[in-house]
C-alpha cells in the first residue's frame, strides 16, 4: 500500500495551509505505516525525508478533468490504494481522504462558478473520508452537504509547536524589537488584511478615531500596502516572519488583534496564546472553540467596541487572567493528535479500498470524470 499525497497548493500560495502540511507530512510519515509519495508542483516544496518527492507538473485550473486523469495514472504506478490533497485535486479511482480547512466560500455567499470552488465541491464528493479541523467546520460542511455519511466526516484541531511557540526569553524579545526599532507598545495583526471577512479594516478605522496614541502597529505578512496616520497616531510596521521571529513579536505585544468574520480554525490565536500573548478575538467561525474563555470577545463589527478592547487589554489584572487562561487553552492543541487522528483516517480508507468498497462509486466516476475531459478540451 502507498499513501499518495498531491503538494499542489505549495505551488498556489505559501499561507497557513502550506505551514500545516509542513508539519504534519513529516508526522504523517511516521505514522501512516505505508510509503508516501510526494508530488511537487512546480518545485515549491523541498525535501520531506522520508517521503519519496516526485516532480509533476504545474496546476492549471482549465484543465482539472485532464489533471485527474494524470492523477489516476500517477497513483497506478506507485499502486496507491490512497489519495491526499493539499487542496481540492482529484484522481480518478484511487479513493481519497481530504482535508477539510474550512466552508468559507459557502458559509460567505462567495460566487461559486469559478472552475476551481467546483472543484471543491468535486474534492468533497471524491472523498471517502472527510477529517475537519474543527467542530464548526465539519458542521457546516455537514450542512452544505447533508448526503455525507456524519460518521466518516470527523474533527482533528490544528496544532502548534510548543518548541517554537511557548514563552519567550525577554532578552530575545528586547532583541527582537530593537531590529525592528519597535521602541513603543505595539499590537500585532497577522496575515492578509484586505479579505473582507478578516476584517483587519477593522483595527484601521479604529485607530481613525483615537488621538494621542501611545502605542504602534506591527503587520505580519499580508498585503504590502499600509495605511498612514497623522502627528499623534500609531505607526505602522510590516515585516515578513520565520515561526522563530513570529514566536517573539507575539511574546512582546501588547496583545494579537484578530477580528476575523469567519475561520476554519484560527492558527495565530492559538500561536499567540502559547507565548503568552493576550488575544483580542470575535466568536464567529471556529474562533469560539479554539480561544474559549481565554480572550477579549469583540462582535468584529464595532470600533467603539474595539477601541475599548485596546485599552482594556492594557490593563495589569486583566492582562494576567488573560496569559494565564491563554496558556491553559492553547495547551488543547498540539500536532501529534492530528497526525496520529489523519493517518487512522487514512489507513481505515486503504483497508476498505483493498476489500473493495468503493469499486462501484468509482466505476461511475471515472466515466463521468473522463467525460468531462474530453467536454474541455473541446473548449
Amino acid at each position: 500500500m502507498t499513501l499518495v499525497v498531491d503538494g499542489v497548493f505549495f505551488q498556489l500560495a505559501q499561507t497557513g495551509i502550506t505551514r500545516l502540511w509542513r508539519t504534519i507530512l513529516p508526522l504523517l510519515i511516521e505514522r501512516v505505516g505505508m510509503p508516501v509519495v510526494f508530488l511537487d508542483r512546480g518545485g515549491k516544496t523541498g525535501e520531506f525525508f522520508g517521503a519519496e518527492v516526485v516532480p509533476f507538473p504545474a496546476y492549471k485550473s482549465k484543465y482539472t478533468a485532464d489533471d485527474s486523469k494524470l492523477l489516476e495514472d500517477v497513483c497506478r504506478h506507485y499502486g496507491a490504494k490512497v489519495f491526499a490533497s493539499t487542496y481540492y485535486t482529484t484522481p480518478l479511482r484511487t479513493p481519497s481522504v481530504l482535508l477539510v480547512y474550512d466552508m468559507i466560500p459557502e458559509r460567505l455567499g462567495f460566487d461559486l462558478s469559478p472552475r476551481d470552488w467546483q472543484e471543491k465541491e468535486i474534492a468533497i464528493s471524491h472523498a471517502r473520508r472527510h477529517v475537519c479541523i474543527s467542530n464548526n467546520t465539519r458542521r457546516d460542511l455537514l450542512e452544505f452537504y447533508p448526503e455525507l455519511d456524519p460518521a466518516l466526516a470527523t474533527v482533528a484541531h490544528c496544532g502548534i509547536d510548543t518548541t517554537v511557540f511557548r514563552p519567550q526569553d525577554p532578552s530575545a524579545v528586547a532583541a527582537f524589537r530593537k531590529s525592528l526599532q519597535l521602541d513603543r507598545p505595539y499590537f500585532i495583526l497577522v496575515g492578509t488584511r484586505m479579505q473582507p471577512y478578516k476584517n483587519g479594516k477593522l483595527l484601521f478605522d479604529a485607530l481613525e478615531k483615537m488621538s494621542n496614541t501611545d502605542f504602534d502597529v506591527l503587520c505580519v505578512g499580508g498585503e504590502k500596502e499600509l495605511p498612514s496616520f497623522g502627528a499623534g497616531g500609531p505607526r505602522i510596521l510590516r515585516a515578513e516572519l520565520e515561526d522563530r521571529d513570529l514566536a517573539l513579536a507575539y511574546a512582546g505585544a501588547e496583545a494579537l488583534v484578530y477580528p476575523s468574520l469567519y475561520e476554519g480554525f484560527g492558527l495565530p490565536a492559538v500561536e499567540a496564546m502559547s507565548c503568552q500573548c493576550p488575544l483580542i478575538s470575535t466568536s464567529h467561525g471556529s474562533l469560539a472553540e479554539v480561544a474559549g474563555d481565554a480572550a477579549i470577545k469583540i462582535t468584529g463589527h464595532s470600533t467603539e467596541e474595539l477601541i475599548d478592547a485596546l485599552h482594556r487589554v492594557r490593563n495589569p489584572d486583566l492582562r494576567a487572567t488573560l496569559i494565564e487562561r491563554g496558556t491553559t487553552q492553547a495547551g488543547l492543541f498540539r500536532w501529534e493528535p492530528f497526525g496520529d487522528h489523519l493517518a487512522g483516517a487514512i489507513r481505515q480508507t486503504a483497508s476498505d479500498a483493498a476489500a473493495g468498497a468503493f469499486e462501484e462509486f468509482y466505476d461511475r466516476w471515472s466515466l463521468i470524470r473522463s467525460f468531462q475531459a474530453e467536454v474541455d478540451a473541446l473548449m
